[in-house]
C-alpha cells in the first residue's frame, strides 16, 4: 500500500488487511496503537479473524489484488466505509453479549469442523469462540503457544486416551502438543492463542 499520513488512516479499512498480514510496518504499528488505546476495537476484529482462521500464519505473503478490500468487505457482508475518521467512542454498555442464534459459524480448514469466533485480541494474540465437529473428526496435531482452555458443551473429545464430555474443563499448558479427536461429534467453548503451530494443517494447505 502507498504511504500516507497516519491522520488519514481508517481503522475499519486497515483492520481486515491487518488480519491478513498485508499492511506495512507503519500501518501495523498504527493498528496496534489504536487497539491499545481503544480496547473495544478488538471486538471489531472478531469477524475478520473468523474469516482467516483457516489460513496458516506461516503462509508466505502474496501480492495484494487491487480490489482486495472491496471483495473482503463484500465477503463479510459489511459496508465499505465511505469516510475515514477517529476511532469510535467507548461503548455505553460494560459488556458484550452474543446470542447463540447469532453465532457466525464458519467452515474450518479441517473437514467436518466449524468455528464461531466471538472475541479476538490482536495485541494479546488470543481468540475466544466455539468449535463444533462432526462424528469421527480428528483435529490435526498442534503445539500450543500459550495456555488453551476448553469447556465441553456436548459430545465427546478424546485427548491422550482420556474421554471428556459435557461440563468438563480442559486446560493445556504452553508448548503442550496433542491431536484430539471425537467419536460421536462434539461442541465446546475455547480460549486459545492465535499463534499455535499446526504443521500438518500447514503442509496440507500448501499442496
Amino acid at each position: 500500500m502507498a504511504n500516507m499520513d497516519t491522520d488519514n488512516y481508517s481503522f475499519c479499512e486497515l483492520a481486515p488487511l491487518y488480519a491478513l498480514e498485508m499492511l506495512s510496518q507503519t500501518e501495523r504499528a498504527w493498528i496496534e496503537q489504536q487497539i491499545a488505546e481503544y480496547p473495544e476495537l478488538a471486538e471489531e476484529l472478531a469477524a475478520y479473524q473468523s474469516a482467516v482462521t483457516a489460513i496458516p500464519y506461516s503462509a508466505p505473503t502474496l501480492p495484494m489484488a487491487a480490489n482486495l478490500k472491496e471483495r473482503l468487505f463484500e465477503r463479510l457482508e459489511l459496508e465499505t466505509p465511505s469516510s475515514q475518521g477517529a476511532p469510535p467512542s467507548s461503548p455505553t454498555s460494560p459488556y458484550r453479549a452474543v446470542r447463540s442464534q447469532d453465532l457466525d459459524w464458519q467452515p474450518h480448514a479441517v473437514p467436518g469442523v466449524e468455528v464461531a469466533i466471538v472475541h479476538a485480541d490482536l495485541v494479546k494474540r488470543e481468540m475466544v469462540g466455539f468449535l463444533r465437529a462432526e462424528p469421527g473428526v480428528r483435529y490435526p496435531w498442534h503445539r500450543h503457544a500459550a495456555i488453551e482452555e476448553i469447556f465441553m458443551i456436548s459430545g465427546d473429545l478424546v485427548i491422550e486416551a482420556e474421554v471428556y464430555g459435557a461440563g468438563d474443563y480442559i486446560r493445556s499448558l504452553p508448548n503442550s502438543c496433542h491431536a484430539p479427536f471425537t467419536v460421536g461429534g462434539c461442541q465446546f467453548f475455547f480460549h486459545t492463542s492465535m499463534d499455535d503451530e499446526y504443521p500438518e494443517l500447514a503442509a496440507s494447505l500448501r499442496r
